[in-house]
């Protein structure tokens, strides 16, 4: 069983998605983004940041193939070690069609040419398949987003706020409704958590009913 942990970057997914696996056990595996020494996707986050010419799509394309590549590699590993998929769970902190939030952003100064090209490319690599089943969206507010981006320490993120505010001022405006309409194209439940006035064990004991609650719907 797929489950989405989804959110504006600093939303707490990466928190949460470690509390859940260690909560669930031998139950269940997590599928981080990207790990945080991942020398390809931090220099190309940087070259982002940067607002290099001509890269954006770049970025995006590498993104959803890099995101596929891990998927495919940790689903092997759930049936190599015969996991239940009816009762066990694989954690993706972010899953692969949440990408398109950023994309609308990164994009939208693009060409039409560009963007039906990326379009296309994203309706022929994002699957039902590699999706989850059920997600679970972290509110966060502009305020409580910049405290958390500077809590976690990702230095790239850090130097280059002032030059990206716009970035995140821009993400932070269309995340929500933009994750629900991709969510409503691929048929994902979810459910959405406002964190902001949360503690991170708050939040986890949300997800963990959440979480139940959707199993006991499977089971009848």
């Amino acid at each position: 069983m797929l489950i989405g942990i989804s959110g504006m970057i600093g939303s707490g997914k990466s928190v949460l998605s470690a509390k859940l696996l260690k909560h669930y056990k031998e139950n269940s595996l997590l599928l981080n983004e990207f790990e945080e020494e991942d020398p390809v996707f931090n220099t190309m986050l940087s070259w982002l940041y940067e607002r290099r010419p001509n890269f954006d799509v770049t970025f995006q394309a590498y993104v959803i193939e890099h995101h596929l590549g891990m998927v495919e590699k940790i689903k092997n590993e759930f049936h190599q070690k015969k996991m239940n998929p009816e009762t066990d769970l694989i954690f993706l902190d972010r899953f692969i069609a949440e990408h398109y939030v950023f994309a609308s952003v990164n994009l939208k100064n693009a060409s039409d040419k560009i963007k039906r090209a990326y379009d296309a490319f994203f309706n022929n690599m994002v699957t039902n398949e590699d999706i989850p089943e059920f997600a679970i969206f972290l509110d966060v507010s502009p305020t409580e987003f910049k405290k958390r981006l500077f809590a976690r320490g990702r230095k790239v993120e850090i130097d280059s706020f002032d030059d990206n505010k716009l970035y995140f001022d821009e993400l932070l405006a269309i995340y929500k409704d933009t994750f629900t309409k991709v969510a409503n194209k691929y048929k994902i439940e979810f459910q959405i958590i406002d964190t902001n006035n949360l503690s991170e064990e708050e939040v986890f004991e949300k997800a963990v009913k959440l979480i139940e609650n959707y199993k006991q719907s499977k089971r009848g």
